[in-house]
C-alpha cells in the first residue's frame, strides 16, 4: 500500500529553518540538554562497536572506486556510471538488541521521539523527533523546553515508521559545529566516502543509511515532496547533487534525505541523502 504523503515544502516551516545559520546564545543550555539526554542515549560500547562495523563497511566496499562528483550542465565532461559495491546486511543479534532497547527507553520517556540517529566519525548523534507539526521542534529541545537549536525532527507528513518511500529529516546548521551543521563537510569528496555510512535505530528496528548524494536545492524543491514516484525524485536528486553515486532502486525502496540550510542568508539548503536499508527487528521475542 502507497504510504507516501505529501511533503510540500513550500509549506513547510521546517524548510525556513536555517534561512539563517543560527547564532549561539544559548550554549550553556544545549549543554545542558545535551547532558541530560545521556541516560537515554545508545550505551557507548554499542557505539564503539557501530564504529567498528562501519570501518568494515567502508573495508567491503570498492575502494578504488571514486565517488562520482557531477559535471556543470553546461560541460562537456563524460561521467562515468559504475554500480558500487554493496555492503553486507546484518549486525550481530545482540547490537540489535542493544539498539532497539535504548530506542525503546527513548521513546518510553518522550513519546515525540522516535529513536535515534548516528552517524560513525562524525557529531550527529541525535535523538530523531517528529512533532505535530514542523515548527515545535525548531526551537524547542527533545523534552519540550525551549532551545534555539531545536531538535533533529522528522517532518511531520511522514509516517513515524519510516514507510513512507521518501523521507525528510531537519536540523539547524550551528555555529557551534553541532546539530547538522557537519553536513556541509560532506562536500569534500573525501569526507563523503569517509562517512557514507549512518544508523537509524528505532523502538522495533534497526536501519543502516547508504549515503549516495549529496544536494543543493532551494527550500521550495520537489525533492521535498513524497508524492511523487521514486523514479521521477531520483531524477532531480541527481540534477541537483554535486556529489553522487549511483545505485540500483525500485519503487518499493524507501530513502532518507538530511536537510539544513547551506549559508548564513537566502533559501539554499544541504540535503545528504542516504537509501534506508532495513536491517533488523525485535519485538521482546
Amino acid at each position: 500500500m502507497n504510504t507516501r504523503k505529501i511533503l510540500a515544502a513550500a509549506a513547510s516551516a521546517a524548510l525556513i529553518l536555517g534561512g539563517v545559520t543560527m547564532l549561539v546564545g544559548d550554549d550553556a543550555k544545549q549543554v545542558a540538554k545535551t547532558a541530560d539526554i545521556q541516560p537515554y542515549t545508545v550505551p557507548v560500547a554499542v557505539q564503539e562497536q557501530l564504529d567498528s562495523i562501519t570501518a568494515e563497511l567502508m573495508l567491503e566496499t570498492d575502494a578504488t572506486e571514486p565517488v562520482t562528483i557531477l559535471a556543470e550542465e553546461d560541460s562537456n565532461e563524460k561521467v562515468e556510471e559504475t554500480e558500487p559495491v554493496r555492503a553486507y546486511d546484518t549486525l550481530p543479534e545482540e547490537t540489535l538488541r542493544e539498539l532497539i532497547s535504548a530506542a525503546q527507553t527513548l521513546t518510553g520517556a518522550y513519546p515525540d521521539a522516535i529513536g535515534w540517529l548516528i552517524i560513525p566519525g562524525t557529531n550527529i548523534n541525535y535523538p530523531l523527533m517528529q512533532g505535530n507539526d514542523n515548527d515545535f521542534y525548531l526551537h524547542h529541545a527533545y523534552d519540550g523546553s525551549k532551545l534555539s537549536a531545536g531538535s533533529i525532527f522528522l517532518d511531520c507528513r511522514c509516517e513515524k515508521h519510516l514507510l513512507n518511500g521518501i523521507n525528510v529529516v531537519y536540523g539547524h546548521n550551528m555555529k557551534n559545529g553541532s546539530m547538522f551543521a557537519g553536513l556541509a563537510k560532506y562536500e569534500d569528496a573525501d569526507y563523503f566516502k569517509a562517512h557514507r555510512y549512518g544508523w537509524l535505530a528505532t523502538a522495533d528496528r534497526v536501519y543502516r543509511l547508504d549515503f549516495f548524494s549529496l544536494a543543493h536545492a532551494d527550500c521550495d524543491d520537489s525533492i521535498y515532496d513524497g508524492s511523487q514516484t521514486i523514479t521521477n525524485w531520483m531524477i532531480r536528486l541527481r540534477g541537483l547533487s554535486s556529489i553522487y553515486e549511483p545505485i540500483s532502486y525500485s519503487e518499493d525502496d524507501r530513502f532518507i534525505s538530511l536537510s539544513t540550510c547551506t549559508r548564513a542568508t537566502g533559501d539554499d539548503r544541504t540535503v545528504l541523502t542516504g537509501q534506508l536499508v532495513e536491517i533488523g527487528g525485535d519485538t521482546d521475542e
